[in-house]
């Protein structure tokens, strides 16, 4: 429960339990909810969708030797030992698979929330004014660190990139740049830190407009009172 939501409770004995009980009633927690891009029937079937094999594998290099993950479980693990994408067109599909992956890591830890400000909340109807500048496509870490910054000065993606084209792509978004654009969906919502707020896992599917770059982000994002989402972590 947000205590800052409800009225300041005066009152003793039955009274102010009851004043508390209503409050609570007011805001109930919602369950964890995802895409159906997570191809996930519940939170239960998790660890059988770890372990189901990808659509294809993906190859791996690290230093001279080569190897291949055909799951969640494989491919985490292989991330922990050091191992990446063998080429462009692996890291593609290394990238998306793996904030499939991380959603579904997250959400097996996920708790219910009250909605709070994210009550209503639909990406696809989402403005640049709305959305942080950390959705921009990163091209190397001093892009990364731009963003951030301008984030950290409370700044939205409309202030960050004013030329930046966003378009409605049916729940998703589509954020156009000069040389690149980026697809945002949400794969999952829910309590991911354990701070008693909703939040969003976003992923943002980035590909260069002039050239074969194509990565996938994943974002843990909050939504601030003033309607504008704010970026908590990137997972990926």
């Amino acid at each position: 429960m947000n205590a800052s939501r409800c009225p300041q409770v005066v009152l003793v004995g039955a009274l102010a339990l009851v004043s508390l009980l209503a409050c609570a009633q007011r805001l109930p927690a919602t369950a964890p909810t995802w895409s159906p891009v997570l191809e996930l029937a519940s939170l239960a079937a998790i660890p059988t969708r770890f372990a189901r094999p990808f659509r294809e594998p993906v190859d791996l290099i690290k230093g001279d030797v080569r190897s291949s993950a055909s799951n969640c479980i494989a491919l985490l693990a292989a991330r922990t030992q050091g191992a990446s994408p063998a080429d462009d067109r692996d890291l593609a599909i290394e990238r998306d698979e793996g904030a499939r992956c991380i959603a579904l890591q997250q959400l097996s830890h996920a708790r219910g929330a009250p909605a709070g400000t994210l009550a209503g909340f639909n990406l696809g109807s989402a403005n640049a004014a709305q959305l942080p500048p950390t959705l921009a496509v990163p091209f190397g870490k001093r892009d990364d660190a731009r963003a951030q910054a301008a984030e950290a000065r409370g700044q939205t993606l409309r202030d960050y990139l004013p030329d930046a084209v966003v378009q409605a792509s049916g729940d998703a978004l589509v954020i156009k740049g000069d040389t690149w654009q980026t697809r945002v969906e949400v794969l999952a919502r829910g309590d991911f830190d354990g701070s008693g707020r909703e939040e969003l896992l976003l992923a943002a599917h980035d590909k260069a407009t002039e050239g074969t770059f194509e990565s996938t982000r994943l974002l843990l994002v909050a939504r601030r009172e003033d309607g504008a989402l704010t970026t908590l972590r990137r997972l990926q």
